[in-house]
């Protein structure tokens, strides 16, 4: 296995000797928060951000009880991309519940845990399809980073049965929202378009950052709902996360098969992110 790093609740341990109890909550309900940053030597990109979101998502859902600490989180993060010797590195931070009234007598506490690998950044071609999976915008778990996955999972792997990279989901009024790990733009006519919070997509973080870099090129951006046919008719498309920035699609099934080449506004979105993320490398 490639050089991982691991630390639980702030203690470094070894990636094989890491375990969480089989009566923490998040292993039978699936409780808990998490996210995905970039890491770049000793930074961590949009590291604020990304802990807005987190503790947004514990007063959201009244997970108070896992015990976030901010200083605690990113003082550990640090330790750990120092560790690591790749410059480009995947980090993730988890928050387990801990604790479950369904076995009484055993009260593990939460947990934070961080994991860091060594990652790539690339500007790669994706082919993707729309699922069957739809969601309730309105749920009131959408829009958080929960460790609650299944939707997503599903999605990506009737994907791959199919022979694509990723899955679309749609909510309930037909509408776009995302892929399974990714937001989704579309360029038409010079033009940007992104579904809005309100279809029930992530609230991304690099997702924000597009718009708000479009912005300052003067690509004009909006947060518009999109159909499957919007997306067939779009003159480019990418999705955008943190560890992949940006992928172009050249490829859409829905009720037909579309190709796409892979579009300017992509492109020199990607390589402008990626030279502000890089910086030194």
């Amino acid at each position: 296995m490639a050089k991982t790093i691991v630390f639980i609740d702030g203690r470094q341990v070894d990636y094989r000797r890491a375990t969480v109890s089989v009566f923490d909550y998040t292993l039978h309900c699936g409780i808990g928060l998490f996210e995905s940053i970039l890491g770049v030597e000793d930074r961590l990109i949009l590291l604020n951000e990304h802990l807005d979101r987190m503790e947004q998502g514990i007063e959201r859902l009244g997970l108070e009880t896992l015990n976030y600490d901010r200083k605690k989180i990113s003082r550990t993060l640090h330790r750990a991309v120092k560790l690591h010797p790749e410059k480009i590195m995947k980090v993730k931070v988890f928050l387990t519940q801990g604790g479950s009234h369904l076995w009484p007598g055993n009260k593990p506490k939460p947990k934070m845990i961080v994991m860091v690998t060594g990652h790539r950044l690339q500007y790669k071609k994706q082919r993707l399809i729309v699922t069957p999976m739809i969601i309730t915008a309105d749920n009131v778990l959408q829009g958080t980073k929960t460790l609650n996955y299944m939707t997503e999972w599903m999605s990506q792997r009737k994907a791959e049965e199919a022979g694509y990279d990723q899955g679309i989901i749609i909510n309930a009024k037909g509408h776009i929202t995302e892929t399974g790990s990714s937001n989704i733009f579309i360029a038409k006519n010079d033009k940007l378009f992104t579904p809005p919070l309100s279809s029930g997509c992530l609230p991304g973080i690099t997702r924000d950052e597009i718009m708000r870099l479009a912005k300052e090129m003067k690509i004009r951006c909006h947060e518009k709902h999109l159909t499957p046919d919007d997306l067939a008719h779009a003159d480019e498309i990418f999705t955008s996360s943190s560890f992949k920035i940006i992928w172009p699609v050249v490829e859409l099934k829905s009720k037909r098969t579309h190709k796409y080449q892979t579009g300017p506004i992509s492109k020199v979105l990607f390589d402008c992110m990626k030279k502000n993320f890089l910086q030194s490398c």
